[in-house]
């Protein structure tokens, strides 16, 4: 069967969670950017391949995959690399999915939808106000809690599973690396740690340093344009800043 192929945006996080897996686990990937910034995700050919227009998105053969936890599992699954990312034993593959889980309902919906979108992004995107003053501090106590639950659940351990990384922990990270666009991301991580601290490892990881390239690019840009007026905004520059920073494959 032919490489499978990963459709991606670097400034998705979830895109940047399964590149990731990729790079440390090891599996080949063809690599093709669907730009959102473009409105990529909503053209025909695209939409062939995911008709929810989302990224990531993952074509293997005549096989469609779709949300990131699910590609995840699937590539696990096709490097044989399950037992040491997903879990060894029922307990620890268990607790790979209940963190899976868990992020959708409180870490993806309270930090990246919640703030993220409406307070971060947009306003820099497309020059729409972002809430008041009072919205968003209320955004930003609901977006706390999951933090502090995630610190909790990190208690001792190195990583969410323990000693070494699991797919819990390269799934639930760049949605914390988003707040890299807040000014006020020292504010986030202050009551937690633990999680400071396990985000600062997982940099030294080549998987982030590679998934997170052209992330990590674009943000000085995008937190330059926070600070001017508000005013109409045409984000289509957004893939020429990331573009030289995404592969056409991993090894």
């Amino acid at each position: 069967m032919t490489r499978p192929t990963l459709f991606h945006d670097p400034t998705s996080e979830p895109s940047r969670a399964v590149h990731w897996f990729a790079v440390e686990a090891g599996v080949a990937l063809d690599i093709r950017p669907v730009w959102l910034s473009r409105g990529e995700h909503l053209a025909p050919a695209f939409l062939e391949v995911n008709p929810c227009h989302q990224v990531p998105a993952l074509a293997h053969g005549a096989i469609r995959i779709t949300e990131a936890s699910a590609i995840l599992i699937y590539l696990a699954d096709l490097a044989s690399a399950s037992d040491r990312w997903v879990g060894a034993t029922p307990a620890a593959r268990a607790r790979t999915h209940q963190l899976l889980s868990w992020h959708h309902t409180q870490t993806r919906l309270h930090l990246t939808i919640g703030y993220f979108l409406p307070v971060l992004l947009r306003p820099v995107y497309r020059g729409v106000a972002a809430p008041s003053a009072d919205a968003i501090e209320a955004l930003r106590a609901r977006g706390a809690e999951p933090i502090a639950q995630l610190d909790a659940f990190l208690g001792d351990a190195a990583y969410l599973g323990g000693a070494d990384p699991s797919l819990a922990d390269l799934f639930l990270a760049p949605d914390l690396y988003a707040l890299d666009l807040d000014p006020r991301k020292d504010e986030w991580l202050a009551p937690a740690p633990r999680v400071a601290a396990w985000l600062a490892r997982l940099r030294e990881r080549p998987g982030y340093v590679a998934s997170h390239a052209a992330w990590n690019a674009v943000v000085p840009r995008l937190r330059a344009i926070a600070i001017e007026p508000l005013a109409p905004r045409d984000p289509s520059w957004v893939p020429e800043v990331c573009a030289p920073h995404v592969p056409a494959s991993t090894p």
